[in-house]
């Protein structure tokens, strides 16, 4: 946690990206991120949807097609690219940057396929994986996997103590409400002295404190952290007998739009940044499409990104 008030660091989004690229151009993320590193960017991150039903754009659509999309506000037809495979291909094509799977909703994968595929990207990225499991929002899409929403958070606790079992144990069992197994011989592991756990959420409940406590490396946080909000980290933490000083924090830049066309990065960066610091931020979130149209223009982004926030501290 950032509490020196030090730079903070920047990562961009590499999806929902609509309007900077059509869907038939996702190879070109792979430019970006290429370009990215090459201009000093510190992260790359990815959402995801595995599918997704009607009820999913039933709030409407955003005003301008360049903000943020809201639960029920999307549209059901939207192209999600699996986000696993983007990021090993995002690995592959550079040698630096981080590569970090956000808001991967992991209930609906089996937890030992998926302990595979996180070892797998810590392995392949040489430990420049992070990975933020979650739960999601979206009930339409526990329904078509066919898996039961009410117990999504239940099921993600699951997943974090068998993925602790098999990335330590060998052999490795474990019993519990939705899955069971023993005896089970697991490999590679990941080098868990660099694959970190980010986690997320829209408030501090018991059931995620207690989450973040056992299982956190960082936070990708949805809301502004409050002085009172890092006094409870702080409680929390030191009652599991650890520091919230462990913890990384992400936060978003979210710009206000005109009518129509994209947000001025200046002013949003002056308007939020020195907030976002005094919260604790290690790192700072940006959304390209927010801010430029050109897909051309992303080297020219990242330089005038990096350059204001230097010109700031």
């Amino acid at each position: 946690m950032n509490r020196t008030g030090a730079k903070p660091k920047v990562m961009l989004a590499m999806s929902e990206l609509f309007t900077l690229l059509p869907a038939e151009e996702e190879h070109r993320h792979i430019e970006f991120a290429k370009v990215a590193e090459g201009e000093g960017i510190e992260g790359l991150f990815v959402s995801e949807h595995v599918v997704m039903g009607p009820s999913a754009g039933a709030l409407g659509r955003p005003d301008n097609p360049r903000q943020f999309v809201m639960p029920g506000m999307q549209d059901p037809a939207t192209p999600w690219p699996s986000p696993l495979i983007k990021l090993a291909a995002m690995a592959g094509a550079t040698s630096t940057i981080r590569i970090i799977s956000a808001a991967l909703i992991a209930p609906l994968r089996h937890p030992i396929t998926l302990a595979k595929d996180l070892a797998t990207m810590d392995l392949i990225s040489n430990g420049r994986f992070t990975v933020m499991p979650t739960v999601s929002w979206h009930t339409e899409e526990y329904q078509s996997m066919q898996v039961d929403f009410a117990t999504r958070g239940k099921r993600l606790d699951e997943h974090l103590a068998i993925w602790k079992v098999l990335w330590e144990d060998t052999p490795a069992a474990y019993d519990g409400e939705f899955y069971q197994f023993a005896n089970t011989y697991f490999a590679p592991k990941p080098d868990r002295s660099r694959l970190k756990l980010w986690f997320g959420g829209m408030e501090f409940r018991p059931s995620f404190l207690k989450r973040i406590t056992t299982h956190a490396d960082g936070l990708f946080m949805g809301f502004p952290m409050s002085e009172d909000d890092k006094a409870l980290l702080d409680r929390t933490f030191a009652a599991a007998g650890r520091s919230a000083d462990e913890l990384e924090i992400a936060g978003w830049l979210v710009p206000s739009f005109p009518d129509d066309g994209p947000a001025d990065f200046d002013a949003t960066l002056d308007a939020q940044l020195p907030a976002l610091v005094s919260q604790g931020c290690d790192l700072i979130a940006i959304k390209p499409s927010n801010f430029i149209d050109d897909p051309n223009g992303m080297a020219a982004f990242c330089r005038h990104v990096l350059k204001r926030i230097d010109g700031m501290f």
